[in-house]
């Protein structure tokens, strides 16, 4: 225990403390979802057969707590043993790229925003981006050019 107690400590110093309590958070919010998955799953396969529990002159009831205890209780052993083995092998890579990249990202998708032109105070809400519609030729079948997604019969070809 203390070979592990001190290995933990070399561990830590070597990475830097910040850094070590983020690996702990990520490697046991990863264990512990994986493991509640197994868990509700084993759960689902007692409930499907603890009513033959019955049978055997049982009650499924006690046994379905009783045994639903003992499968958490190995649950949560089975959490602090991977915590515990995943921690201790961590391997922590220092990669300055990324942040560089997301700077990158950063700065495109601000030059992206620039470059969008200003809104005309002139727009007319039946026109669109290729110009206006032609009332006129639009056939009463087509869906209409005002964009509602309804027939031009239903929609603007009603006036006619």
């Amino acid at each position: 225990m203390a070979d592990a107690s001190g290995f933990y400590a070399l561990r830590e110093i070597e990475m830097g403390e910040s850094v070590m309590r983020e690996v702990e958070r990520q490697v046991m919010l990863r264990i512990i979802d994986q493991r509640w998955r197994e868990h509700l799953e084993e759960m689902d396969y007692l409930q499907e057969g603890i009513n033959l529990r019955a049978v055997g002159q049982k009650d499924p009831l006690i046994e379905w707590q009783r045994e639903g205890f003992e499968m958490f209780g190995t649950l949560m052993k089975g959490i602090a043993q991977d915590f515990v083995k995943y921690v201790m092998h961590v391997q922590v890579v220092n990669d300055s790229s990324p942040s560089s990249t997301l700077s990158n990202i950063q700065q495109t998708s601000d030059e992206n925003v620039d470059d969008k032109p200003a809104p005309s105070s002139k727009t007319n809400s039946s026109s669109s981006v290729f110009g206006a519609p032609d009332w006129s030729k639009t056939p009463r079948n087509s869906p209409c050019p005002c964009g509602s997604g309804k027939k031009y019969k239903m929609c603007h070809g009603r006036a006619n």
